[in-house]
């Protein structure tokens, strides 16, 4: 006769996935052809708002938001802080994407790539793309949140 019902035995329920959610990206036009990108993300219950502002040709202002995105992962898990390498705007396959490049300093010769199609805004794309690359990894690094 089989029973039903959790054994001693069973494997341990598997833990839910650690996430950064994007929570939203924009960028202000300032006189003397300034920029200021401003990315919000979410982590467990708490939310960070991190500001970056530069020059605002397109190129710079998807660094920006790359960058802005680094900083309130950073500040909202107390994670070490990804180096950005690059980010670049290119077409592919009849979509812009939007492409970036992290190394982990603790980490030596490490480098991840984040890819997302650009669906709304360039700063948007750029923070999901920055997601997308830390993700994945962010939890299995040295941290003070990680268990």
């Amino acid at each position: 006769m089989a029973t039903t019902g959790a054994s001693s035995q069973d494997p341990p329920a598997p833990q839910p996935e650690k996430r950064v959610r994007f929570v939203e990206a924009s960028a202000e036009r300032k006189p003397g052809s300034r920029v200021s990108v401003s990315v919000e993300v979410a982590f467990e219950g708490d939310s960070h708002v991190s500001v970056a502002e530069g020059i605002g040709t397109e190129t710079i202002e998807i660094r920006l938001a790359a960058s802005a995105t680094l900083e309130a992962i950073h500040e909202v898990t107390g994670t070490p802080l990804f180096s950005l390498v690059g980010v670049k705007r290119m077409h592919a396959f009849d979509a812009d994407v939007i492409l970036v490049a992290l190394r982990d300093p603790e980490i030596e010769g490490t480098r991840y790539i984040g890819a997302v199609a650009v669906r709304t805004t360039l700063v948007a794309a750029a923070a999901a793309a920055v997601m997308d690359a830390t993700n994945r990894v962010l939890f299995q690094r040295r941290g003070p949140n990680r268990e």
